[in-house]
């Protein structure tokens, strides 16, 4: 089978981790015998500065033409903050109706002690995932700014929750699990609605557990507890799951083992680390590619239908891991590695 994956190196650390995702995604190939090309499209703060558009027509037409996208992380210093997030990623986004957006929370063995968590609270794993509205809520666009006031609308329609909704409720259907959905439906009124929904979909699907948190609690409640026991599958809006991913991140150890999929199920799909461009370590070797590489799974998994080989890349990154290899952001007061180190001891495992 031959598939076209439209590559967006990003900006600062953005070009390091994408050459060890498009590596590990060659030898992932390789080894399930799919025929998968590359094409680079440049979107992000360097695009922006060398065209004046953050997003360039060459660029889209290329990913237009892709059966999945691998991006890079974007964002410079020197660009006005709000730029290449609007005008990059939230267009992407939305132009390829990516209403999905996944982050699986899991500590990898031998990770503990990157954790802030107490070992006791550990001792049982960490093995959830985060089910995020991607296309309303706060980040639809609507609103603006003047010289005193700035508005932003919080904005649920019935098409977006019901979708939503329904991808996490068979998510948790075929982990076999609980659902739980984050809300602050006692303060305001778009998440009254999400949790109605949320409540009639519930009873339609009566072989899962299903309960609703408010936001604030959860996030206390999972540091108490983020044992695979109390947490499966979370669903909730685009700016609270934006925040509870980041907080779910320094759970595993970093936001270098946090890796993401912003997903159309009908369409074309975008995998991407969680963590930002980092230019203060860009070029010095030093940051984790795991994210990426894990993101790389999730392409692998959800595009491709390659269940299989995502959980042969899994289990590469978990090989590397238990050789002792760890970047300076999960080494916990060990030995740090290079990013090529690491890179490449999950190359040679999944070799």
């Amino acid at each position: 089978m031959s598939y076209q994956i439209g590559v967006i190196p990003g900006d600062g650390v953005g070009p390091e981790v994408i050459s060890w995702g498009r590596k590990v995604l060659e030898a992932a190939g390789k080894r399930g015998g799919l025929d998968l090309s590359f094409v680079e499209a440049p979107v992000g703060g360097t695009a922006f500065l060398e065209t004046g558009k953050v997003l360039p027509e060459d660029s889209l037409q290329k990913l237009n033409e892709s059966q999945a996208i691998l991006k890079g992380p974007m964002g410079r210093p020197d660009i006005e903050a709000g730029i290449v997030e609007r005008d990059g990623i939230l267009t992407l986004r939305q132009h390829f109706g990516q209403y999905v957006n996944l982050r699986p929370v899991k500590l990898f063995r031998g990770l503990e002690a990157a954790s802030p968590l107490k070992d006791n609270l550990l001792k049982d794993g960490v093995d959830f995932i985060i089910v995020r509205e991607n296309s309303e809520g706060l980040y639809s666009r609507m609103g603006g700014i003047n010289a005193t006031s700035g508005t932003d609308i919080n904005l649920f329609t019935e098409k977006g929750v019901t979708r939503i909704l329904e991808f996490a409720f068979d998510l948790a259907s075929k982990r076999g699990k609980d659902l739980i959905s984050v809300d602050k439906a006692n303060v305001l009124s778009a998440s009254l609605f999400w949790r109605r929904h949320f409540d009639r979909m519930a009873a339609e699907y009566s072989d899962i557990k299903c309960s609703s948190q408010l936001v604030d609690s959860f996030c206390l409640l999972v540091l108490q507890d983020p044992s695979p026991a109390k947490w499966d599958v979370i669903v909730t809006d685009n700016m609270f799951g934006d925040i509870i991913a980041d907080e779910a991140a320094a759970i595993v150890g970093s936001l270098g083992m946090s890796p993401s999929a912003n997903l159309n199920p009908a369409g074309v799909s975008m995998y991407e680390p969680v963590h930002g461009s980092a230019p203060d370590i860009a070029g010095k070797g030093i940051v984790n590619p795991l994210a990426t590489i894990l993101s790389c799974a999730l392409l692998l998994r959800y595009s491709l239908g390659q269940d299989g080989l995502a959980n042969d890349v899994e289990n590469a990154v978990q090989a590397a891991l238990d050789q002792g290899l760890r970047t300076i952001d999960i080494a916990a007061g060990e030995n740090a590695c290079t990013t090529e180190e690491l890179g490449a001891a999950v190359l040679a495992h999944l070799a």
